[in-house]
């Protein structure tokens, strides 16, 4: 009789149970373990190949036809297990054996995985203590956080990625231009970090992570991150301007000072010559405040009805032209303006594309906006008998303040758009 000791034993098991016909077996041995912390229930194998109804059929001693479906509890195997000449070897020592690998349970890697990204995070946090990047970190990961869920997510799906970028991208928000009262193009600020001047492009997760940083830092505002426009002021918030350009507003009587008393030339020598100008991003940049001779500016959608303004009105008046959008240009120039103590009027269209437009401005500057010539008498000369589709009607859903939801009902009521072209002549 041949004789072994435990050890031994163990080995010659492990060599024989590792043939390919109890691979999937002893794989779903190891789900089981994952699932229960331990070894039980039932295994279940589709379309047994010949190779693993033979090895099954002779291990547990019953019939196993090839290409059937086989469902065998913890219990049977281990029983099977007592009548082979491996029967000192229990499978809780087996499994481990033959996989090459602990067995550890789903909430037990799970705590794993959670220590190990924890002690990732904590390095990265000491790396940059003190700094404006880590009081991000510190404030942003916490449960419920969507930063953390981002870190997690790339920490467990692409560690190598994120070990290698997250450092860059603390990098760069300890230099962000805004933090020292300048602002970068963006491919600039970019290849001032990393040497790649496309590292922020539109797409990259990088951008994502600076985003948050950004909005952590500086706040983002009544807008979020979501749509380009929303990205393009929240960057710019951070001193980074992604289209400094064709990015621009077109304005009327504004004065611009470039310190505390020392007004812009250029603009200055338009309001001389009392013409509109053209205001770029990288015009903006350069203003520290902004001003009107009076207390007021009006700002309408279309360009027809400003110049019908400028060119009509008895006495000089300050006046914005959104264009229809309300680019980053225009709310920077507003913005100034607010903060100088200027009362904002503004008038857009009537449809719902229009009244989306009042509303977000409406959200943004609250007290400080005052919605002008927006009355359902100035609606009726100004309908059009262009029809509004169901699908643009469902944009009044955004309306939340009163009195547009009421144009929003009248909308409904006439489905037809109002033009501010069509009542000119109320604006003066």
């Amino acid at each position: 009789m041949e004789i072994w000791n435990e050890s031994e034993m163990l080995v010659q098991a492990a060599e024989y149970f590792k043939k390919p016909g109890f691979e999937r077996l002893f794989a779903g041995l190891r789900q089981r373990y994952g699932t229960l912390s331990r070894l039980g229930g039932s295994i279940c194998l589709n379309a047994l190949t010949k190779e693993e109804a033979e090895a099954l059929e002779g291990f547990l001693q019953i019939n196993v036809p090839e290409g059937s479906r086989l469902t065998v509890s913890v219990s049977r195997i281990r029983k099977a297990l007592k009548h082979t000449r491996y029967d000192k070897c229990t499978l809780e020592e087996l499994v481990p054996f033959v996989l090459k690998e602990k067995m550890i349970s789903n909430k037990e890697e799970r705590t794993k995985k959670e220590l190990e990204m924890q002690a990732f995070l904590d390095s990265m946090q000491e790396c940059c203590y003190g700094t404006p990047a880590g009081e991000w970190l510190v404030s942003c990961l916490v449960k419920g956080n969507p930063l953390t869920a981002l870190i997690s997510r790339d920490y467990h799906s692409d560690r190598d990625w994120l070990t290698e970028n997250l450092p860059l991208i603390i990098k760069a928000v300890n230099r962000l231009p805004a933090l020292t009262g300048t602002y970068l193009r963006l491919p600039v600020f970019a290849a001032s970090i990393t040497g790649n001047p496309h590292y922020f492009d539109e797409g990259k997760r990088s951008l994502k992570y600076l985003l948050y940083g950004i909005r952590s830092l500086f706040g983002s505002g009544s807008f979020g991150t979501g749509n380009s426009e929303e990205k393009t002021e929240l960057l710019y918030r951070g001193g980074i301007v992604k289209d400094d350009l064709s990015n621009w507003v077109l304005c009327y009587g504004i004065h611009g000072y470039v310190s505390d008393k020392e007004l812009h030339r250029g603009m200055e020598e338009y309001l001389k010559r009392e013409e509109p100008q053209i205001l770029t991003l990288k015009n903006l940049s350069a203003l520290k405040s902004a001003a009107v001779e009076g207390k007021e500016v009006y700002i309408v959608e279309n360009p027809s009805v400003f110049s019908w303004i400028v060119e009509n009105s008895r006495e000089r008046c300050a006046c914005i032209c959104s264009g229809g959008q309300l680019r980053l240009s225009v709310l920077v120039l507003l913005d100034l303006l607010a903060e100088r103590g200027v009362t904002l009027y503004y008038s857009g269209d009537f449809d719902p594309e229009g009244l989306a437009i009042a509303q977000k401005l409406v959200s943004r500057y609250g007290n400080r906006l005052k919605l002008w010539c927006y009355h359902e008498e100035i609606y009726l000369k100004a309908i059009s008998s262009e029809t509004i589709s169901e699908k643009r009607l469902k944009q009044l859903d955004c309306l939340t303040d009163e009195r547009l939801a009421a144009l929003g009902r009248l909308l409904r009521e006439y489905r037809c758009s109002g033009y501010q072209e069509n009542v000119m002549e109320c604006f003066i």
